[in-house]
């Protein structure tokens, strides 16, 4: 009896007090992966203006007409997030793009690419709190959420010149993927004077601890239309300047499947559900009870527009700014996204870059390189869920980096090695400062497509 109204009581206290290794990416559906590739996070952009090769974006469909080979480009990356305060890091890598770009006769361009969209990786534990409740007893109390998952996003573009200084790109993303979360409680009983077990023995070493289990699942799966424009047309003197656009939207409604599993108490700390956990399932079967499922179109609508302008000082120096908003316009009335019940609803990010890049013609081997720089500052803006309640509770985050980057042409196809890296300074309203260092590593390979051959004798 004691230990029903204590689950009862527990599922009640939900919200304890957190300390993380990484609690931004249990935010909504978790960390936004602004730059994907190494030649953006060198220049510290999200990939509007050119930045892998004069005139070229890798993120850009608008200026792969301008490419002079097809490529196959693959990238590498990683971050680690150090909590500065209480020592502790969390470092995630993996892959982070493939594309294949096969421009045709100067004049149109199709792609096909993968890359994350987000991804949450969290393991988050409250402090001890004592909690006193009916007839005196106490119970020491700890709370933890984990989850990991993510979405990715498979992207098909189409590019053409619309005129000898306009070009223009669609890009249709399908969004995909799913994410697990696990809610776990601790229960101490041990210590408080009590026979909780109502065995005759005060206090002994079986009854120290319960542990209560509540997991879920979500499964993800829509579609967004992204529009770009870049314009050479305007110039400066005789420094020309390079305007692009970018328009992203929801096309198909985004999808959010929710598989919600009974709580249950893991008799044998497995971490799952099995036949020696409480409540015991019928017979031996070791299966769990059936899933409750609910569907949600519109808990995450995300739309983005950005702004990016790029001055060619010289021939080879070029000054780059970009704005970009990307915000979530669902009106959502539940907290099926996270845990944390706080969900991103936009962010802004702004960058200033100078990049060097390589000659086309190079004379020494240093003249093969593309040198990147810059500075940028983002801000991220949260909500939170609250039963019965129509007042949103806002806070934020920001983030100031500095970027650095090279790039390495070689062979006769222009093929490039990528570097870059970011070190990010995050300050949060809620949680300590944070220190992350973001890297990539990019290898892109051209070859000839679509272009008239000699004809063989």
């Amino acid at each position: 009896m004691f230990l029903h109204k204590k689950l009862y009581l527990l599922l009640i206290l939900f919200s304890s007090l957190i300390t993380a290794q990484d609690v931004y990416s249990a935010y909504g559906v978790g960390d936004m992966l602004l730059s994907n590739n190494a030649s953006e996070i060198g220049a510290g952009s999200v990939g509007l203006m050119p930045n892998f090769q004069r005139d070229i974006s890798l993120n850009n469909p608008s200026t792969w007409t301008n490419m002079p080979f097809s490529y196959v480009s693959i990238n590498y990356g990683g971050f680690q997030i150090e909590d500065k305060v209480n020592n502790r890091n969390n470092i995630l890598s993996g892959l982070q793009q493939f594309q294949f770009i096969i421009p045709i006769k100067g004049r149109y361009a199709f792609g096909i690419g993968f890359q994350p969209y987000s991804s949450q990786l969290y393991s988050l534990k409250s402090n001890n709190a004592e909690i006193k409740y009916i007839q005196q007893d106490t119970l020491n109390l700890n709370r933890s959420l984990n989850g990991g998952g993510g979405i990715s996003d498979l992207a098909f573009s189409l590019s053409a010149n619309l005129s000898e200084k306009e070009k223009g790109s669609l890009k249709i993303n399908y969004l995909f993927g799913s994410s697990r979360k696990q809610v776990g409680y601790s229960l101490d009983e041990g210590g408080n004077g009590l026979d909780d077990d109502f065995d005759g023995v005060i206090d002994e070493k079986g009854e120290e601890s319960v542990n209560y289990l509540y997991n879920q699942r979500n499964i993800y799966d829509g579609t967004l239309i992204t529009g770009y424009f870049s314009s050479n047309r305007i110039n400066i003197g005789k420094r020309n300047l390079t305007i692009s656009l970018l328009f992203n939207s929801t096309l198909n409604p985004f999808r959010i499947k929710n598989y919600s599993f009974y709580p249950f108490e893991d008799v044998n700390n497995n971490g799952y559900y099995d036949i020696s956990d409480f409540p015991q399932p019928a017979g031996n079967d070791s299966i769990p009870p059936n899933a409750l499922k609910s569907e949600f179109k519109d808990s995450f609508k995300p739309s983005q527009y950005a702004i990016g302008f790029n001055l060619e000082l010289t021939e080879l120096l070029n000054l780059q700014a970009e704005f970009a908003d990307w915000s979530d316009l669902a009106n959502s009335n539940n907290n099926i996204l996270s845990n944390m019940n706080y969900q991103l609803t936009d962010y802004q990010h702004f960058n200033i870059s100078m990049i060097r890049f390589a000659r086309s013609l190079p004379r020494y081997w240093y003249e093969n390189v593309h040198l990147r720089s810059g500075l940028f500052f983002r801000e991220y803006n949260l909500k939170k869920y609250v039963s019965n309640d129509d007042k949103l509770i806002k806070h934020n985050y920001k983030d100031i980096g500095l970027s650095v980057g090279l790039g390495i042409k070689f062979g006769l196809t222009k093929n490039q090695l990528d570097f870059g890296l970011n070190l990010i300074n995050r300050s949060d309203s809620i949680n300590n400062d944070k220190f992350i260092t973001n890297f990539n590593l990019g290898l892109t390979i051209g070859d000839i497509w679509f272009v008239k051959r000699r004809a063989k004798r």
